[in-house]
Formats: structure tokens, sequence, C-alpha cells
């Protein structure tokens, strides 16, 4: 793009920026929690209604779109030639939790923060680029290559609607990934997810247990209930602020209170998981064969590295290997501990698999593998990645550098792919608080999803010339 083509670009998206809000507000009002078990649509009627929402929107301002089997839409710009670009955002959400201030489901905005489930991850940035698709159209781009804005409707339970598109569909030449920071990542770590399930049930002191509301989180809440009698009231009496206590006849129920965190930086999160299992270990609450359970989920989630797990690892790209463990529940009777683990970009999962196995074994647990997700990995050398790098610092005068995450996009998942924006720009202090993604009060500063639109329409006339 010209100059001038850049500065009609922030002109148009400003004078569109009610225009942009009123479409994000649409889906934002949708709860797209994706439910595989769903009756009547693969991920179930939030997805299903957010995917037919804005596939109609596309189609509004002209694009056509395509449903692919009610888990993934796209909406097309034609190129000249036959290569295909594909920019794939997600429009399901991770459930909203609690102790949220702002409507979860309502978009609300204070001064140029916006607040709402999804804005930041992923509706925003998804929207960013249909209107990037608009921006080549009123400065009259002809690219090369035609260009799909993909959306999938799984991407944060496991991604199984990408990986039904891929055996059922050709996948794009290339794909861009507007889930991350800008510049450019080019490494995701691999991702292991699975459970921990004890040998046997608790006793019938405990009526109930639970904690964590998606395998990707690091927990704010997690509750036990006891029977009650004098001698676990005397024992809980002094455990701390970080606990609620509620009575009911014959019920002590325990609500542990932690700091929610996407797991892929579970150092910045509390995990509240462990704070109830160390509470009831250190009250002598968990007595016996509970204490032996309890010892060992605790253990798991005493670091944030694998260490009780024995899979302590690290390599020179992606760093070291982070482990959560995210979910309590209960399967056939027995605790169980989901767990969500990344892994080092240049590694394999199956050695930390068996690792994993035999330390559950040593502890009388079973391991029940979910996933292994494994990592994306494009040099940092190849020339997108070095062109679309130098795109995003000519256009904010950054010096930024391509990167690394621990969090995981559709890029894993695609042919040369990657994920590019817009999280991580520098913000102005003073905003509004805001929680990230998969936190409560999840909140986006409006300017950067403007200016997003403008660097994908960008980043795409770069990219058409290089596939």
């Amino acid at each position: 793009m010209t100059k001038e083509q850049l500065k009609l670009a922030e002109e148009w998206m400003a004078a569109h920026e009610e225009e942009y809000l009123e479409d994000l507000r649409k889906l934002v009002e949708i709860r797209s929690v994706a439910d595989e078990e769903a009756p009547d649509s693969p991920f179930g009627e939030g997805c299903l209604k957010a995917l037919k929402t804005m596939l109609s929107i596309g189609e509004k301002y002209g694009y056509t779109p395509v449903n692919y089997g009610d888990r993934v839409g796209s909406l097309e710009r034609k190129g000249k030639g036959d290569k295909v670009i594909g920019v794939w955002g997600h429009l399901d959400v991770v459930p909203e939790g609690d102790d949220w201030v702002h409507e979860p489901y309502k978009l609300t905005r204070e001064g140029d923060v916006l607040f709402g489930r999804g804005v930041s991850d992923n509706k925003g940035p998804a929207v960013a680029g249909l209107y990037a698709l608009r921006l080549l159209d009123m400065l009259g781009i002809e690219l090369d290559a035609t260009v799909r804005l993909y959306l999938g409707t799984d991407e944060e339970k496991g991604m199984a609607d990408v990986m039904w598109f891929r055996e059922n569909y050709p996948c794009p030449d290339m794909s861009l990934i507007p889930d991350s920071s800008f510049p450019v990542c080019y490494a995701e770590k691999g991702i292991l997810e699975g459970k921990l399930i004890a040998p046997y049930a608790l006793s019938d002191k405990f009526l109930a247990i639970g904690g964590g509301l998606v395998n990707n989180m690091v927990p704010d809440k997690a509750f036990v209930e006891l029977k009650e009698d004098g001698v676990t009231l005397e024992k809980i009496k002094d455990i701390g602020d970080r606990f609620t206590v509620e009575r009911r006849p014959g019920v002590i129920r325990i609500t542990a209170n932690g700091v929610a965190m996407h797991s892929a930086n579970p150092y910045h999160g509390v995990n509240a998981i462990r704070l109830l299992s160390d509470m009831l270990l250190k009250t002598g609450v968990a007595e016996g064969k509970d204490a032996e359970i309890l010892d060992f989920i605790n253990r798991v989630n005493d670091d944030c590295d694998g260490t009780t797990l024995g899979i302590v690892c690290e390599d020179e790209i992606s760093g070291h290997l982070t482990a959560v463990g995210s979910v309590l529940g209960l399967v056939d009777g027995k605790p169980a501990l989901t767990f969500n683990i990344r892994y080092p970009a240049t590694l394999k999962g199956e050695p930390l698999v068996e690792k994993i196995r035999n330390t559950a074994e040593a502890n009388n647990f079973t391991l029940a593998l979910k996933r292994d997700s494994k990592p994306a990995y494009v040099p940092k050398d190849t020339p997108v990645v070095k062109a679309l790098t130098d795109l995003y610092n000519e256009l904010t005068g950054s010096q930024a550098k391509p990167y690394t995450m621990a969090g995981g996009t559709y890029a894993r998942k695609l042919p040369n792919a990657m994920a590019y924006g817009p999280s991580g720009m520098p913000e102005p202090e003073g905003l509004p608080e805001k929680g990230g993604a998969h936190q409560h009060d999840e909140g986006k500063y409006l300017p950067h999803l403007m200016k997003a639109a403008v660097i994908y329409a960008a980043a795409l006339e770069k990219a058409s010339k290089l596939i």
C-alpha cells in the first residue's frame, strides 16, 4: 500500500467505527461456548448461531458465504490467480465464569475500551479481518490471491472444527490467524491434555468436590462440600480470606477463590484447585486415603513446570514446559484432575505422555489422554515472516521481532500458517481496568482493532505476492 492508501484506510475505519461496533455487538451477544455433545449441531446452538450471524454480516457487505457442515464458515474475496490465502478467526468463546463487573454477553464501551466475552478472543479480531476485506475493496486493490475469511466454532475446546475441515476440504496455500500478538508468531508450543484419575472415591465425609471451567484456563474457583460436624468446623476456622465458607443443614461448603488466567501463562494466575487441596491437607480435613488422593492432586499443581509429573524440559526456541491442573471433577465417582500442558515447539509429545503415565501409576492414578496437539513451527527466516514483521514495524514505528508463544491457534492445524496480531500492542496509561482472554471482564482497546484491520489489509496485499 502507498502512504496515501494507508491514510485513506485509517480514515475509512474511523468513519465506520460505529458500523464495526454494531457488527461486533451482534456476535458478543451470543453465548457461543462450544458443546461437542450437542445433539442438533456439531458444537452447540450458540456456536452455530454465531457462525450464521457472521456469514450474514459478510454477505451484507458483498462477500460470498459458505457454510462447511455447520462447523466452519468462510467469506470470500476473489483474486486474479488460483492461490488462496486464509484468514482464520474463531467465534467460539470460553465460559464466562464469575466476578464480571460488566455483562459478559453485552458489548460495553468505556472510553476506548470494549468489554464482553470474545472482544479479544476472538470475535473482535475476526470482525477486523472482515473489515480488512472491505478496505481492500474500498481502495480498489486487486490481489493475485483469493482471500477467504474462515470462521471456526471449536477453537477453544480442541479445534475439531478445523481438523474436520482439513479432512474434507482443501486448505489455503497460506493462512494468517488473527489470534495472537503482532508481529508474527512463528512457533507455538505443543499442547497435551488428559485426566489423572484416582484409584478410588473419597470417603463419605466428602459430599461433593470440583473446580475449574475449561481445560485451558487456570481455575479461579474450586469447592468442596463436607458433612457438617464440630471437628471439621474447628479445623477450618482459620483457613484464611481466600476461602468462602457457607453452611446449610448437615453441609459445609467451602469455595476457594483463585485468579483466572489463560493456561498458557499460568504463573500470572492463582490456581483455586491447588488452594483447595492444600487447605484440605494442611487442616487435616483430608485424612488417610483421602489425603493420599488429594496429596498427589496438590503436588501436580504445586508447580507450573511439570516437576511432579517428571516432565521438566525446554528448548531454545520456545522456552520451558508449563503444566496446569485445570479442572477437578469425578470419573465414575473417583476424583479426576484434568491437565493442560504446553511443551516446547521442537519436542514431541509421546515421551512426555509416557513419563506422565509412569508418574500416575507410581501414585496409583490412571492416565486418560485426551489429545496431543502438535506444535506449530515456521522458521523465522522464512520470507513471509520477515515481510510481515517488517510491514508491522513500518506501519507502527515499532522494532518488534518474530516470537514464539505457549498459546495455541489454528496455525498448528494448517499448512504454511502463522498467527498475526492484534494483541500485545502498546496501550496508553489510564485505561479502564480490563481482563485478558479467558478472564472475567475480558476487554480490548478499540483503536487496536481499528488499526489491526488496516494492518491485515496491507498484510494480505503483501502476502499475495509471496505465495
